[in-house]
């Protein structure tokens, strides 16, 4: 049983127990409990029991516009399952982390996020005081495009990191529809109006357009890239350049509110900062070097014990 989600999210919150409400074709209620979820739609419900439900992940649908994204689960009964699909990408992400704190099950997310059982509720301080020997040593390779810098205040570092190629390339096509339109208005009134009125028709369309999409993928950062992060005892900055030109600061967190850093297959190194996802797109090796550099460079500030190694 399967749904689309169509329509914003409702999260209530009662004690122990979280409620999820959204539209579909008709309304969509997941609660979310210590005794497992319930999903009720219309006449429709079911029921999974947390000890039955082992894993929960989220899925990007390939080749899926505009961009969907799916929550799965794996219950004794019933196999791997596909609960709820959704536009919005923090929606999902959102609910399956609920489900998995819920019913002590592991956590895999598309952004490369891997949480096992015994993990939930960690930082990546935590993490790395506690099962500090899962976090990999960084190898540098030569043909690593950065390197970590050492000053007096903490460490940083400038990334070659990437716009996302979809979002480049609405951007682009949509850029170039305003030009186009602007040219048009342009011939239409150049008899009738001021020759640069006319003219900045397709200026004034285009700036539009820049403008429109930047506030549209701003809280995904696609268009975002050459991010520049900085780390204290106290604090993680990260920057970066809004469509490779516009310097921008992405946020201040405290060290604290790191709660975890993974990478995925693609090589999207994913920041969790509270509730604030920061995607940073580099190539696979290197997304791997920044994850296992950045839990090194906290063990080097005095964050975290160096991880402790068994000798036979």
């Amino acid at each position: 049983m399967v749904w689309r989600q169509a329509s914003d999210l409702r999260e209530i919150r009662e004690g122990d127990d979280l409620r999820f409400g959204t539209t579909v074709s008709t309304p969509v209620e997941l609660e979310v409990h210590k005794k497992g979820i319930d999903i009720r739609a219309g006449p429709l419900s079911r029921h999974w029991e947390s000890t039955d439900i082992s894993y929960v992940l989220t899925q990007e649908i390939p080749s899926a516009r505009p961009k969907q994204w799916s929550l799965h689960i794996d219950s004794r009964n019933d196999g791997l399952i596909e609960i709820l699909r959704s536009f919005n990408e923090l929606h999902i992400l959102k609910m399956a982390e609920a489900i998995a704190v819920s019913c002590d099950a592991k956590l895999a997310e598309h952004t490369g996020r891997r949480v096992r059982e015994d993990e939930h509720g960690m930082s990546v301080i935590t993490q790395l005081t506690e099962v500090g020997e899962r976090w990999d040593e960084p190898v540098e390779l030569d043909s690593l495009r950065f390197s970590f810098k050492k000053d007096t205040n903490g460490y940083s570092v400038k990334l070659p990191t990437e716009m996302e190629d979809g979002a480049l390339a609405n951007v682009l096509w949509s850029s170039l529809a305003a030009l186009v339109l602007g040219f048009m208005i342009t011939l239409a009134t150049i008899q009738t109006a001021n020759l640069w009125v006319a003219a900045s028709w397709s200026l004034g369309l285009l700036l539009l357009n820049l403008i429109a999409w930047a506030r549209l993928e701003g809280p995904t950062g696609s268009l975002e890239n050459r991010h520049r992060l900085t780390l204290t005892k106290h604090t993680i900055t990260i920057g970066a350049k809004l469509y490779g030109i516009i310097p921008k600061t992405v946020g201040q967190w405290r060290v604290t509110d790191l709660l975890d850093l993974d990478c995925n297959d693609k090589g999207e190194a994913t920041f969790l900062l509270k509730e604030r996802r920061v995607k940073l797109r580099l190539l696979r090796p290197e997304a791997i070097y920044l994850v296992a550099s950045f839990g090194r460079a906290m063990r080097d500030l005095g964050l975290a014990p160096e991880a402790s190694s068994e000798e036979e």
